[in-house]
């Protein structure tokens, strides 16, 4: 299926999960400092293995960095 990750188009396999969409990206889920918006909606942390991406959607993945 075809969706939107970061404003680029990317083809997934059907039945991906939040999760399961980081763990392939090479994205490790449980580190801090990641957020996730499915749709303009972020998801809360607790709910990324549940929450099933469908076709043609946008996600948005935002990584926390410290800096000066």
């Amino acid at each position: 299926m075809n969706i939107q990750i970061n404003g680029e188009a990317k083809e997934v396999q059907l039945r991906l999960t939040l999760h399961q969409l980081l763990l392939g990206l090479q994205i490790e889920p449980s580190q801090p400092g990641i957020a996730v918006a499915l749709n303009r909606e972020v998801i809360p942390k607790k709910q990324w293995q549940e929450t099933e991406i469908r076709p043609e959607s946008e996600v948005e993945i935002i990584r926390a960095v410290q800096g000066g």
